[in-house]
């Protein structure tokens, strides 16, 4: 009896897969995250943060107030702009949006500046199959600003996706109060 339940948990064992193979296609969104950056889990790649892109008003899960003519108070490399005043809390918004891609297999570009980081971490322009750069779709959308910290090759193109989103005030830089 004992050899017979052995040898049915062995046929189990061999012809189960772990839940974790099935949903991980190479390539593909497994799970998205907001804290110090937008990051998603990539299947067989790790995490990979935003290239470029950074979480308004965010820094290490913690929500930041601004007040008027106060830009001491800003993290290094946050936009000095009144338009920040309110501490519009976008992160719940920009998940959502990022979500929307979870299951989808991605395209990584890496550009060579800023790799990665201790945590494990790696930088990069993220494209979807139908070639939506999702990198510039949060900037466009206001879910995220520019990254003003060091230099990468798009950072002009950024810079003025951003600009573009303040004058629409969408996202975070729109007028509502949380």
């Amino acid at each position: 009896m004992l050899a017979a339940l052995g040898l049915v948990f062995v046929a189990l064992v061999s012809t189960a897969q772990p839940t974790q193979d099935v949903a991980c296609k190479p390539d593909t969104v497994l799970a998205v995250a907001h804290g110090r950056d937008y990051t998603l889990t990539v299947c067989g790649v790790g995490v990979i943060s935003l290239r470029g892109v950074e979480p308004p008003l965010r820094s290490a899960n913690v929500l930041i107030r601004v007040t008027p003519g106060a830009d001491e108070s800003l993290p290094a490399g946050a936009p000095h702009s009144a338009e920040l005043v309110g501490g519009i809390n976008i992160g719940p918004e920009a998940v959502a949006y990022l979500s929307k891609f979870v299951g989808q297999r991605v395209t990584m570009v890496y550009d060579g500046y800023r790799m990665g980081d201790d945590g494990g971490r790696r930088y990069a322009y993220v494209f979807l199959r139908d070639k939506t750069f999702v990198n510039t779709e949060m900037i466009r959308l206001g879910l995220g600003y520019a990254d003003r910290q060091g230099t990468h090759p798009r950072r002009d193109e950024f810079l003025a996706l951003e600009m573009s989103a303040r004058r629409s005030k969408v996202g975070v830089w729109s007028e509502k109060m949380p």
